[in-house]
């Protein structure tokens, strides 16, 4: 049997004011749920008597989900006793899309299953990975009967399922600070925290420390033992006060000035936070300054590409091609200008995809910076590093600095075999953004690159999958702190969009446009710019897309 059953209907949704009135008996005052940092309270109710196996579970789907701004009490009440005791509701929340209501069946030996169209997935530390198009949230409960005669779910897997509208009300996107090695800038990190206590949860995630993945290119100035003590975070008419246990008293005062700036700039961007004071055990700290550090590095610079194979920068609609000696018949098809305004150098590819030089804005000649077969299109990092590698890829990624030449070759094993199809290396430079494709399927993966006090990479850490939601990516750029635009396709779709793709968070489709071949962006949506087939430059105005100009290839900014 196959019963569809919407799962929210019977949500009481409670915003403010009372719940229905009573038909019979004296009036009688009762107490609501309130929330006192505002939004959606869920206001669940206990097993129905009677409950058919089906409907219990259907009941038991909405008070887990309300148990999330409480404390479960009334979602074990549908559970037997033993398994009231082992679930554990907070190791992982699965979250389904709102398109359609799950189905709600039996399966042959009895049990009841609830099968939904995947969302994605949140884990205790509050890390959100995206669903795969064709994935799909399957879970059983396993029923008996209480000497009563009624139905308990007796067997259940950890975690809870719930409806996407419920997570967006009850969750909200925070960024976790970090460092890179040079103290220069933050790299933040995406997670997702219950509204009520998101400012403890935040300290609490600093105190954990990075993903493993992001690890390798990040600092932390909060030591590995300290903790939250009982005082906690308190917020009160704007000012967040954090409480640290006493090993962070000891920090030497560099270290507390980086501390200070994690947290500060973490609690800042909760809402209803405008200021920070740091205590160690109710004690005031003695903070020496303040760092004023940049969580995205990136200033105003003019637009670039190519015309005719020839390097030009783009303003105001004007191309004005700059010819450097020797770039005749270089044949170059991609550009990267480096972080400079006006634009000084650039590293582009020709000579067939087999090439990188070092290109001038300024009249230098051109020069061979990197010789390989064919080559990815370059990325050129803040700290003058050129990255590229094959496109059918032997596991090797390269970087050439463009003011030495100095060349470090990385080996990265779950590389080897797929086609790459982009890379572009984040602001602060302690992420890169890497396109493969493998037989048809395309993924994009985020590595983090490993930097010394000079911002010479060492190392590139493990890969982490985002953007599982499209199914072809051509082109990336990063376009804030944890986001990529991208040139993409969602499943279904024939043609390519503009997608705003996140490191833990949802993709966002931006308005269609038709013909893609590829795009840049420097600091937000408004400063997306990109190519069609008949290479004209569109830029993005909030709306919809305007002509910039035309005949222009790789339209570029730098990174």
């Amino acid at each position: 049997m196959k019963r569809w059953l919407p799962l929210l209907v019977a949500l009481m949704v409670v915003l403010a004011g009372c719940a229905g009135l009573p038909t019979s008996g004296d009036p009688e005052q009762t107490a609501r749920p309130t929330n006192p940092d505002g939004g959606v309270i869920l206001d669940p109710q206990g097993p129905t008597p009677g409950s058919t196996p089906e409907n219990l579970v259907t009941d038991f789907l909405r008070a887990s989900g309300a148990g999330l701004s409480a404390d479960f009490t009334v979602a074990r009440q549908f559970l037997t006793p033993e398994a009231a005791a082992r679930w554990n509701p907070t190791t992982e929340l699965r979250v389904y899309q709102d398109s359609q209501n799950p189905a709600i069946s039996q399966t042959r030996n009895g049990a009841v299953r609830v099968s939904a169209t995947a969302a994605g997935t949140l884990d205790v530390r509050g890390r959100y990975s995206v669903a795969t198009p064709d994935a799909i949230i399957n879970a059983e409960y396993s029923l008996v009967k209480s000497p009563e005669g009624e139905w308990r779910i007796g067997a259940l897997d950890d975690g809870i399922v719930i409806p996407n509208s419920i997570f967006v009300s009850l969750y909200t996107e925070t960024l976790l600070y970090f460092l890179t090695p040079d103290r220069e800038a933050f790299v933040p990190e995406a997670r997702w925290y219950l509204n009520s206590g998101q400012a403890t949860y935040a300290v609490d995630g600093l105190l954990q420390g990075p993903s493993s993945w992001l690890s390798p290119g990040v600092y932390s100035a909060l030591p590995a033992d300290a903790t939250l003590t009982g005082r906690g975070v308190t917020v009160s008419d704007g000012v967040a006060q954090v409480d640290l246990s006493s090993d962070v008293a000891s920090l030497q005062g560099s270290e507390l000035i980086t501390l200070e700036a994690q947290i500060s700039k973490t609690l800042m961007n909760v809402p209803g936070i405008q200021s920070v004071v740091l205590t160690s055990e109710g004690a005031a700290l003695d903070m020496p300054s303040k760092m004023d550090v940049s969580s995205y590095p990136y200033a105003t610079y003019s637009l670039s590409g190519l015309s005719g194979g020839i390097p030009a920068q783009i303003s105001g609609g004007d191309v004005m091609p700059i010819s450097p000696e020797g770039v005749e018949g270089l044949n170059l098809t991609a550009i990267a200008p480096s972080y400079s305004e006006p634009a000084t150098w650039a590293a582009a590819l020709g000579n067939g995809g087999a090439t990188i030089y070092g290109v001038s804005f300024v009249g230098s000649p051109a020069f061979a910076l990197y010789e390989g077969s064919q080559l990815v299109a370059p990325s050129m990092d803040s700290h003058g590093w050129v990255w590229s590698g094959e496109r059918t890829s032997t596991g090797e990624l390269v970087g050439v600095h463009l003011e030495t030449g100095e060349q470090l070759t990385f080996h990265l094993s779950w590389l080897e075999g797929l086609n790459v199809r982009d890379i572009a290396v984040s602001r602060e430079g302690a992420r890169m953004a890497i396109v493969t494709d493998q037989g048809g399927e395309v993924q994009i993966n985020a590595v983090a690159i490993a930097r010394d006090a000079a911002g010479t990479p060492r190392e590139i850490g493990n890969p982490i999958r985002f953007g599982q939601s499209l199914v072809d990516v051509t082109d990336v750029a990063w376009v804030s702190e944890v986001r990529v635009a991208a040139v993409a396709r969602n499943q279904g779709t024939s043609t390519s969009g503009i997608h705003l793709v996140g490191l833990g968070v949802p993709a966002v489709p931006l308005a269609a446009v038709d013909n893609l071949v590829s795009l840049t962006a420097g600091r937000g949506v408004d400063s997306i710019v990109i190519q069609n087939d008949e290479n004209n430059l569109f830029s993005y105005d909030g709306a919809g897309w305007r002509l910039v100009t035309e005949g222009v290839t790789s339209p570029a900014f730098p990174g």
